[in-house]
């Protein structure tokens, strides 16, 4: 029944991606289709729930066929053209990367090894048991998203959280699975190939592969694919939303200016203190419009983006009769032991330091690191006359909206109020802050494999690989 399920998630999120476009690879479409797929039979649990109708895999099942023929019946001309469009590129000897085939297949036999980990050990991690595989498991038997533990208080932290992970763990469940965690399996996934992909449409082969291993083996995040949280899934929707976005701009390719609104809506559904990606979003298409004068198209991005935020925080008020604002302390203003404290994680995090129990190398490589290092040699061009321009502009979506969501990431952990998380800040900086930095990875390591300096040796290598 579990197989059922899932390939009716697939099959729906598939049909919706073409109704974007009918270009797609098949690595692009597949992880699209996951992270469209599962999104979206999260609102329909939530539409199940307000309208009374229990959750169960029979009512699921009929959902997803009435919306699945839908799409066909509306786009059957533009799925047949996708479908027919989505072939293998002719297999000769002398073109094979090699390269890059050894890193796909690396990273083949990595996500074996810990999605083995993964299926067959249940969830043991504090969060998972405390909230979002609890809720899972009483969602499902319940049928409803508005569980009996609101009542006595019992729901857990994760319980505010929008809905999208929680009933992504609850689908699992719905359709007979003894443990949820094959879903965290695909979100990884579908992580790798979006990311992958994306990388595709900027560098080439050899250098997709290469940056996609890096973001795979960042070792914190690698150690989540195994673990039943939302941190990485959260990530992969940042990954898929920002990277879309920036290819856009780029590009003004009209497949990713709704795929980029699409994923980003999908980021305020699966957290709502990842608004501050979104906000990042809105500013540089905000930024964009300045430069090319196209309010029609912020619009629809900013309407697209925002209202899943906005429909959960009704659902919240008006259902759930809570709100997350209380969280927060405005007032706390300048205080330099809690300034330091907070900027003491943020480097050690940044820049392989320790801090704490934080060492920053060890959960994330040498992913800002290189991101830094890339920023200064990617400066020093600036002495060139004939590049300073270049410099001036390269990238600068990536940069404005990495310093724009870090910064108002960061804020939202200075202001919190420790009474009402019931924790003090250090832990959560130690915890939630720490896995929280995950959305950044992927944003850090497109500027860190796309800016001047790499595109160059990015084009040096293919040469030497090519003997061109």
């Amino acid at each position: 029944m579990l197989i059922v399920g899932l390939l009716l998630c697939y099959l729906l999120g598939a049909s919706l991606m073409l109704l974007i476009s009918r270009r797609y690879s098949l690595p692009e479409l597949l992880g699209y289709a996951y992270l469209t797929g599962i999104a979206t039979e999260s609102v329909i649990m939530l539409l199940f729930d307000v309208a009374g109708i229990k959750i169960t895999s029979g009512t699921m099942i009929v959902a997803n066929v009435v919306l699945i023929t839908a799409a066909l019946a509306v786009n059957h001309k533009g799925i047949r053209e996708g479908i027919s469009q989505l072939k293998l590129p002719p297999l000769r000897l002398h073109n094979v990367n090699l390269v890059a085939w050894f890193f796909v297949l690396l990273m083949a036999w990595l996500y074996h090894a810990v999605s083995v980990k993964g299926l067959f050990w249940p969830a043991t991690d504090h969060d998972a048991i405390g909230s979002f595989d609890k809720l899972g498991r009483i969602i499902a038997a319940e049928g409803k998203i508005k569980i009996s533990l609101y009542q006595w208080n019992l729901q857990g932290a994760a319980g505010v959280y929008p809905p999208l992970f929680n009933a992504a763990l609850a689908y699992a469940y719905v359709f007979g699975a003894m443990l949820s965690k094959i879903i965290i399996t695909l979100f990884f996934l579908s992580f790798l190939l979006v990311f992958y992909s994306l990388m595709k449409e900027t560098v080439n082969h050899t250098a997709a592969a290469v940056t996609t291993f890096v973001l795979m083996l960042t070792p914190e995040m690698f150690a989540h694919a195994a673990l039943g949280l939302g941190n990485m899934p959260t990530a992969a929707y940042v990954c898929a939303g920002a990277l879309s976005t920036f290819i856009w701009i780029d590009k003004k390719d009209e497949k990713y200016f709704w795929i980029g609104a699409l994923m980003m809506a999908w980021v305020v559904w699966i957290r709502s203190d990842t608004v501050v990606f979104t906000a990042a979003a809105l500013l540089i298409m905000a930024m964009d419009y300045w430069r090319h004068k196209n309010l029609k198209k912020m619009l629809l991005y900013g309407f697209v983006a925002v209202l899943p935020f906005v429909v959960w925080y009704l659902y919240m008020k008006l259902k759930l009769h809570t709100t997350t604002s209380g969280r927060f302390d405005f007032s706390i203003g300048y205080v330099a032991e809690r300034f330091d404290m907070v900027w003491g994680y943020i480097r050690a995090m940044l820049f392989a330091g320790q801090y704490g129990s934080i060492d920053g190398g060890q959960l994330y490589g040498i992913v800002f690191v290189l991101f830094f290092l890339m920023l200064a040699i990617n400066f020093l061009w600036m002495f060139q006359p004939k590049l300073r321009s270049t410099i001036l502009t390269d990238r600068w979506h990536v940069l404005v909206f990495f310093a724009a969501s870090f910064i108002a990431y960061t804020l939202l952990f200075y202001f919190i109020d420790e009474k009402a998380q019931n924790s003090p800040l250090y832990s959560l900086m130690e915890s939630s802050f720490k896995r929280g930095m995950f959305c950044f990875v992927p944003v850090a390591l497109y500027y860190s494999a796309t800016n001047y300096t790499a595109s160059r040796f990015w084009q040096a290598l293919e040469k030497f690989r090519t003997g061109a």
